[in-house]
């Protein structure tokens, strides 16, 4: 008897980690999204000054633009290793 309310008692603990895990791991998803968008956003008026001949300061127009491109890249990276620690602690249902 003492063996199964511990067993149910350490599943119970292990759901609420699995809980706090899946929470952060859903924010910093949700998080990665709103820097993507703001870096196409920063990115997009950059290419386009840089495209047309009429840009004033053209240097840090594209070190501008280069940032946004590199951060990208970074933030599509994490971006993959969060989908797949989303899968691993996703979560069907509670034990019963």
């Amino acid at each position: 008897m003492i063996d199964q309310n511990m067993t149910e008692v350490m599943a119970i603990e292990s759901h609420a980690k699995d809980l706090k895990y899946q929470y952060f791991i859903q924010r910093s998803a949700t998080s990665l999204v709103i820097i993507t968008f703001l870096l196409v956003l920063l990115a997009t008026p950059t290419g386009i000054a840089l495209s047309s001949d009429t840009v004033t300061n053209e240097a840090l127009n594209s070190h501008i633009h280069k940032f946004a491109g590199h951060g990208l890249i970074v933030i599509a990276a994490l971006q993959v290793v969060v989908l797949f620690l989303g899968r691993k602690f996703h979560i069907e249902k509670q034990p019963a």
